[in-house]
């Protein structure tokens, strides 16, 4: 049983490693095909990060807050089920 376990956790490790080199790969492609598409991604990305970090609520767009609330929302409903299962 042990062996099963190391052998799937090994596969697994491989398996992640390999989705790692692609995902660097696409990345690296992605930048030659489009510079300019992916620096305007780095700005996002640099923003979302900026305003998960501040000490203070940073002004998002409403877009932004639905996503929060809708995500909120269905991990409360999660946590619900999982009282009642209790």
């Amino acid at each position: 049983m042990s062996d099963d376990v190391s052998t799937s956790k090994r596969d697994l490790v491989a398996r992640v490693a390999t989705l790692e080199l692609l995902v660097a790969d696409l990345i690296h492609a992605l930048w030659r095909v489009d510079p300019q598409g992916m620096r305007r991604l780095v700005d996002e990305a640099s923003q979302d990060l900026e305003i998960q970090n501040a000490p203070i609520a940073l002004p998002v767009g409403e877009q932004e807050r639905e996503r929060v609330f809708t995500v909120l929302e269905i991990r409360q409903r999660m946590l619900k089920r999982k009282k009642a299962d209790a």
